[in-house]
């Protein structure tokens, strides 16, 4: 099951609407705009982040929880799923 973390320190579970993969235009509403897929190092694939592209450049909050995940910096809403869970 995917889980959105939000830079609040909100964590929420979350399906994809037709049960089995998320599409592109359901990732963009999640995450607030264009997609990005960010790995996780040490993770072998098996759970990656959807965060927005141009996060950085919108100056969207810093997300700490996902960030010490990714083990990099994440900002704005961020997306962890399986790579099987996105179409």
């Amino acid at each position: 099951m995917a889980v959105l973390y939000e830079p609040s320190g909100r964590d929420t579970p979350c399906r994809p609407r037709n049960g089995k993969k998320f599409a592109l235009d359901e990732l963009q509403s999640l995450i607030g705009g264009y997609i990005e897929m960010v790995r996780i190092p040490g993770d072998v694939g098996r759970r990656v982040f959807f965060v927005d592209e141009e996060g950085r450049l919108k100056h969207l909050k810093p997300n700490v929880r996902a960030s010490q995940l990714a083990g990099q910096l994440l900002v704005g809403n961020a997306l962890l799923c399986s790579p099987k869970e996105v179409d």
